[in-house]
């Protein structure tokens, strides 16, 4: 059987979400728009310093809405991926 995989099945899942500009966005998934921006709740971000790329910043950012454009690729927990792929 063939299980078809949509993307509400994310929604309340943790991202781990690298962007264009290396910047790492970890947060939960609330929603998903029809044009495929993401709005993540709960959300850090992670960025390497530009003049010392030994220091990482972090920081809270809490809701943010990330354009599909700027995403290089998404990583989800081993808990989602367990229960949505078996």
């Amino acid at each position: 059987m063939n299980q078809k995989i949509t993307p509400d099945k994310f929604i309340g899942s943790n991202f781990h979400i690298k962007l264009i500009d290396d910047r790492i966005l970890e947060g939960i998934l609330t929603v998903i728009d029809p044009f495929g921006n993401l709005l993540i709740s709960n959300c850090y971000e992670t960025s390497i310093d530009k003049f010392n790329s030994k220091n990482l910043h972090i920081r809270e950012i809490g809701l943010v809405s990330v354009p599909k454009e700027t995403i290089v690729n998404i990583k989800i927990d081993k808990k989602t991926y367990k229960n949505i792929f078996g």
